[in-house]
């Protein structure tokens, strides 16, 4: 089949497991096609085992000639559609006018999109995140009549709840990657029903990330930390654990993002200099090593400004694949991998003492913490193998392909895109949250 697959920026290195989904995809007979909304992003970190997904970016400007073309051509054939388009916009984003001004942004670049998957003949987009690519693929949808679905992951839903009841409502399917995020939309969106979302989690392809054994004692204890420097990873929290801690704590930061400059003066200002190694954004192929050289993983997520949280951070998936003892948050869909005392610790979301005690428990009983990150790994192995969850979403694909793709480009019928049926509200609209 053809998919069509919208993300807001690319390369991203930190969104590992969207280029991991592609490579399975393509794998499993799709032919692809990748739209970034955001300027492609020359000075992004691109992993080495996602070169491939170079040859499947289309690359489209926002503003420039065949955008305008583009807009003015679906403005001219579609009035109806452009017309209910711009509408929904505007008083679906009346409160957020930021997300609003963004939005009207997007419509050249994603009328030129929608002309481009028209022709290519593309049988269904799946859009990364419920925000931006979900606005686009809704867009595109009306615009074409080609099915899309949407991947829910964590601050695209947290942060604003604005227009999800058309984005996800008139979807094909929606993807959450974990139940905490299903259960939150049932709350936060009442139009959507429980049978319209399905629960995929984020797959490891566990191929690259095999079983280690404990690292040898050297008399100091590692600790490490991976991923993008914001807010909601809580890095500083995990700086004022290691000063509460014993100088025989080491921490290896991989990762670079907004807070780095703020996080390296706290560390210097809690006397952390010389324990602490900052490295910086690596490739995946250059991340995996460092587990081996781990006695213990840290995700002390929180929720940040904005609602800003995770759903289950990838990490603790490649941790806990590679037999790596792990303390985490519990907060969002982290309990849904970690479990506290049997695949790893749990701790408090802010509570640097409780991240340090956690940490004493692991140094302390290190085959208690070993017996934890094994039953982790069969926990990786059972809900968050790669091959697994891809087939369950190319499956959902492969169902709700075309065939309004099938029709010649620019035969969308536009009273059908007009109008949009939404059965899944229908289905039961009284369902309770679960």
């Amino acid at each position: 089949m053809r998919l069509a697959v919208i993300v807001s920026e690319f390369p991203k290195t930190s969104e590992t497991f969207v280029l991991r989904d592609l490579l399975a995809f393509h794998d499993l007979g799709a032919e692809l096609r990748l739209y970034h909304l955001a300027p492609y992003r020359h000075s992004e970190t691109l992993h080495d085992f996602a070169r491939p997904v170079l040859d499947w970016v289309h690359r489209q400007g926002m503003f420039d000639a065949r955008a305008w073309a583009a807009l003015t051509r679906a403005v001219r054939r579609r009035p109806t559609v452009m017309g209910g388009v711009s509408k929904t916009l505007a008083t679906g984003f009346a409160s957020e006018p930021e997300l609003l001004a963004k939005s009207l942004a997007l419509l050249p670049k994603v009328a030129a999109l929608a002309e481009d998957a028209e022709g290519w003949r593309a049988e269904h987009i799946h859009a990364e995140f419920a925000g931006h690519p979900a606005t686009a693929a809704w867009i595109i949808g009306r615009l074409t009549g080609i099915p899309y679905s949407v991947s829910c992951r964590a601050h695209d839903i947290f942060a604003s709840q604005a227009l999800l009841d058309r984005k996800l409502g008139e979807a094909a399917f929606v993807r959450t990657n974990c139940q905490h995020n299903k259960d939150f939309l049932l709350r936060h969106v009442p139009e959507l029903v429980a049978e319209s979302i399905e629960v995929i989690h984020s797959g490891m392809d566990l191929r690259d990330l095999s079983p280690l054994p404990p690292r040898n004692p050297d008399g100091t204890f590692r600790v490490l930390f991976v991923g993008r420097l914001a807010p909601q990873k809580g890095v500083d929290v995990l700086l004022r654990a290691f000063a509460a801690g014993s100088s025989a704590w080491h921490l290896d930061i991989i990762g670079d993002g907004p807070e780095r400059g703020r996080l390296e003066g706290l560390a210097r200002q809690l006397g952390l200099t010389g324990r602490v190694r900052w490295h910086g954004a690596l490739r995946f192929e250059d991340v995996v090593p460092a587990y081996a050289n781990a006695d213990a993983v840290v995700a002390p997520s929180i929720i940040g400004p904005g609602n800003r949280t995770e759903g289950i951070p990838n990490v603790l998936m490649e941790a806990l694949a590679c037999n790596r003892p792990v303390v985490a948050s519990a907060v969002s869909g982290i309990p849904e991998l970690v479990i506290d005392g049997h695949t790893g610790l749990l701790v408090p979301p802010g509570e640097a003492g409780a991240v340090a005690a956690a940490l004493r428990r692991i140094q302390a009983d290190p085959d208690h913490a070993f017996a934890m990150a094994a039953a982790g790994r069969r926990r990786v192995e059972a809900e968050f193998d790669l091959a697994s969850t891809t087939a369950r979403q190319f499956a959902a694909f492969s169902a709700h392909r075309g065939p309004p793709s099938l029709k010649p480009p620019g035969a969308a019928d536009e009273s059908l895109r007009s109008e949009i049926p939404r059965r899944r509200r229908r289905l039961d609209t009284h369902s309770p949250p679960v």
